[in-house]
């Protein structure tokens, strides 16, 4: 009897473990489905894909703009010492929008941790049904934060991979490099 009782807990187990794994995967590779968000604001690039909007920089009046698009979080990708003109979490957290800062890059180079770090946001975000904006300057590292997590977690190939990444403002020549180097080092 107690054998039974172990085994049926065994199987439980595992059964809820592939059941949660598959949830996780579920809510990223929503990712990979392309949304509906026109340019708004001073922004050039927006494009979404799931629940996140993959931008540029907002500047002070854009962010006055997002609540009425139903964002809740911003996620900023750029490094600490980049410039934005104004305190873009002063403003972010005004219009009682939460604002993570998290940068993407160490150098000329795409940092593996800080992907992780990002994604862990994106998920939780994603499981509680929240919308949120990642951004950097011109939207080329967010779209390679789309691209990277796509291929490294999610079983992408590399081009497709990367033609998700460009829909969402991965452009620069210099950028796909760095991104592309990247994608190899996973090898």
């Amino acid at each position: 009897m107690n054998l039974k009782k172990i085994t049926l807990g065994l199987i439980f187990s595992l059964l809820s473990i592939i059941i949660l794994s598959n949830f996780s995967v579920a809510q990223t590779a929503t990712l990979a489905e392309g949304g509906v968000q026109a340019t708004f604001g001073n922004l050039q690039h927006v494009s979404q894909f799931g629940h996140v909007v993959f931008s540029d920089q907002p500047d002070k009046d854009t962010i006055t703009m997002l609540k009425e698009r139903d964002i809740k979080l911003v996620l900023s990708i750029r490094g600490f010492n980049e410039k934005t003109g104004y305190n873009e979490r002063k403003a972010v957290e005004k219009q009682g929008i939460s604002f993570i800062q998290i940068p993407y890059m160490k150098g000329r180079e795409i940092s593996d941790d800080a992907l992780s770090e990002i994604m862990e946001v994106v998920i939780a975000a994603g499981q509680n049904g929240t919308k949120m904006m990642l951004h950097c300057t011109h939207s080329q590292r967010a779209g390679s934060v789309l691209g990277a997590t796509l291929y490294r977690d999610y079983g992408y190939s590399k081009q497709d991979a990367l033609n998700l990444a460009k829909q969402a403002g991965l452009t620069s020549e210099t950028l796909i490099t760095i991104h592309n180097n990247y994608i190899n080092s996973l090898n």
